[in-house]
């Protein structure tokens, strides 16, 4: 062969070769492991669920009115799902704007006490209404269902207030829930309750409290620790920033990436309730009480936050505050270091602070003895009769609820105890606390 013939064979073999690299870069599929989105999104989603406003915002009592004789359901569990059944009834009219007028309520009628003010712009998330009749500003805190007197079987639904006198009136046209409702009311199987106004000069300011003793369950639960991965992922923006310091004081570890604070306070023995801080530091801007829940609930949906059953307990436009309180059984559960709350603080429309417990209860595993709690009217009366020793114009709410506090010998059970509680000067305390303080000043 001479040299040509072997130069035209060499370059036909390197153009051959480049054109077959060519094509393996151009058809080659790597073997990328795909990245599992499932892990990823767990490390974004705390053990809980998501919620709606509908179940975060549940009546704290629903109370029949029959001709000023008052009375309510034996079982919470009933009466969860009487309020189920009247946030699917139809509304066939609704108010535009809110009145001074027209304000009486009539009897017979059923009365949902609500735990917080709640803005005219919820209706719609708590009963169905028609977004569009639905653009109001103010708040409630009750909600009477008034049977009407007339030859038609309606409803009317008024939203009042403690804090001002505008009513909004609704109107439900439905023979099967007026007759639902009057079941109830004339219904002799039922638990008598009593009306008591707390401060004479403040008629509306009022609790319905239980005239007989109660059987109440004690119950035992678990605590389950939760990861704090994802509440890292979702408070800071970039968690690989996160620095770790050390402190002697009451916090376990305190994180932080300079500008934003994660504190972690142990909790019972095997729990955690953790404290987030970023401080605001452009002109405040203050949200009204509707983009505050909304937000609140977005924030905590977001991440899969509802580890319990919390109930609102709190809602200040003032302070831009928003608490949740876990509850149990219907009734709202409390510890001496409130880690039974998730509290949000906003400013200029961020998330400025938010405390929360990082366990979850499970549901009891085991019911304890039976427990007799005397009748809720007793417990006022021996708040009145000790005035000398409290100041019973700082009393401004009487629950029953459950007191949460650690088993002996054990990391991670916990017992609830039913017991009455009175919310005093602000603070929920148990009503053993009261009888301690007034003995003592008694002794003393």
């Amino acid at each position: 062969m001479d040299l040509e013939k072997l130069k035209s064979a060499v370059l036909v073999i390197l153009v051959a070769t480049s054109l077959g690299l060519t094509f393996a870069l151009w058809t080659y599929q790597p073997q990328y492991e795909e990245m599992d989105e499932i892990t990823y999104l767990e490390e974004n989603e705390l053990d809980g669920e998501q919620q709606t406003i509908s179940e975060v915002m549940t009546p704290d009592q629903i109370i029949f009115n029959n001709n000023n004789t008052f009375s309510r359901l034996k079982s919470k569990t009933e009466e969860q799902q009487l309020f189920q059944d009247m946030s699917d009834w139809t509304f066939s009219k609704l108010d535009q704007y809110p009145s001074e007028e027209n304000g009486d309520v009539w009897t017979p009628n059923v009365e949902l006490v609500m735990p917080v003010s709640v803005p005219y712009e919820a209706i719609n998330q708590l009963f169905d209404v028609d977004d569009s009749t639905n653009q109001q500003t103010g708040s409630f805190n009750r909600v009477f269902f008034q049977l009407t007197r007339g030859s038609e079987e309606q409803i009317r639904v008024s939203f009042t207030s403690d804090r001002h006198d505008q009513v909004l009136n609704g109107l439900i046209e439905s023979v099967s829930a007026y007759d639902h409702l009057q079941g109830y009311i004339y219904d002799d199987n039922t638990a008598s309750m009593e009306k008591v106004e707390l401060h004479e000069d403040q008629p509306r300011d009022y609790i319905y409290l239980t005239r007989e003793d109660t059987i109440a369950t004690e119950h035992t639960v678990l605590l389950n620790e939760l990861d704090e991965q994802p509440l890292r992922n979702v408070l800071f923006s970039n968690p690989t920033l996160i620095s770790q310091q050390t402190t002697g004081g009451d916090y376990e570890k305190i994180l932080t990436d300079g500008s934003r604070l994660l504190r972690f306070n142990s909790a019972f023995s095997s729990g955690h309730y953790i404290e987030y801080l970023k401080p605001a530091t452009e002109e405040l801007s203050d949200l009204n009480s509707m983009e505050l829940l909304t937000r609140s609930m977005n924030h905590t949906n977001d991440y899969y936050g509802w580890t319990n059953n919390f109930n609102a307990s709190e809602l200040s436009e003032q302070s831009q505050t928003i608490q949740y309180r876990m509850h149990q059984n219907g009734y709202p559960v409390f510890d001496d270091n409130q880690y039974v709350t998730l509290q949000q603080i906003w400013a200029n429309q961020e998330l400025e602070s938010l405390s929360r417990p990082l366990f979850k209860l499970t549901t009891p595993f085991q019911d304890r003895d039976n427990v007799e709690l005397t009748s809720g009217i007793s417990i006022y009366n021996y708040l009145e009769r000790s005035s000398q020793e409290i100041s019973l114009s700082l009393v401004s709410d009487i629950k029953m609820g459950y007191d949460l506090s650690e088993e002996e010998g054990s990391s991670n059970v916990l017992f609830l105890e039913p017991k009455w509680f009175i919310k005093y000067a602000g603070d929920w305390r148990p009503f053993g606390y009261f009888e301690e303080q007034i003995t003592l000043q008694e002794d003393g």
